[in-house]
Parts: C-alpha cells; sequence; structure tokens
C-alpha cells in the first residue's frame, strides 16, 4: 500500500517519513565507519527503544542520572536513519551508542562485519 500523502517516502522498500531522513543520508550509511567499542540498538517500532536508551545511558555513566539528565535522549543515543539535527556521528566520542529501525539489509555493511555490540528489542505483539 503506498502512502496517500507525500509525508513518507520509499526507499529499498521501507518507509521514512520526509523531512527527518532523506535518500543522500540513507545512502551514505553504507560508508558509514562502525567501530569495535559502538553499541546499536536495533529495535522494531514501539518495542521499548526509549526504555533501552535509558538503560543503556545509565549503564555508560555507571548508573549516576546525574551523568546523563543534562543531555536529551537524541544526544545520548542518536538515530543511524534520522539525522533530525546534523550530528556527525563519526566525530562523536567512543564509546558510541546509536539507535536504528532499519531492517538487516539496510544496515552499514560493517556492522556486519565489525565486533560492535548489538542490542535488539523484540516485542510480543500480543502484550
Amino acid at each position: 500500500m503506498e502512502p496517500e500523502d507525500e509525508s513518507l517516502y520509499k526507499y529499498k522498500g521501507f518507509y521514512f517519513i520526509t523531512g527527518i531522513s532523506s535518500p543522500e543520508h540513507l545512502d551514505s550509511l553504507d560508508s558509514f565507519e562502525i567501530r569495535d567499542d559502538d553499541t546499536f540498538i536495533i529495535t522494531y517500532p514501539k518495542s521499548g527503544t526509549i526504555w533501552t536508551q535509558n538503560i543503556v545511558s545509565l549503564i555508560l555513566y555507571e548508573g549516576h542520572r546525574n551523568g546523563t539528565e543534562n543531555f536529551t535522549l537524541y544526544d545520548r543515543a542518536p538515530w543511524l536513519e534520522y539525522n533530525l539535527i546534523h550530528v556527525d556521528l563519526s566525530n562523536r566520542p567512543s564509546p558510541r551508542v546509536i539507535c536504528s529501525h532499519l531492517p538487516y539489509y539496510m544496515v552499514p555493511k560493517g556492522l556486519q562485519n565489525k565486533r560492535a555490540k548489538i542490542i535488539y528489542v523484540l516485542r510480543n505483539p500480543k502484550d
């Protein structure tokens, strides 16, 4: 089913919101450099993404909210496919936490071959 308005566009069989992502940005993800100490939170929408982002942030800041309260969630764990505020993920200090709803065939090729950590969140659709 194709969207009836222009708020969505289809890219490689996946729908994206116009304005917060672009085909050019998505094309650039193929060459995105993956570091061995990166942590990717890969989720299906509405399956506990924000909850997982907060847990991982607290682990990185050793359980202290004081280390995270002055940063927005997007600053702590930016989205790979949605570059809302034009964050240069390549220049972020390690360890990086990066979130995504991308299917496996669209993640950067380096993620399939590197030792980066992947947290895959799945939820039972019946709950």
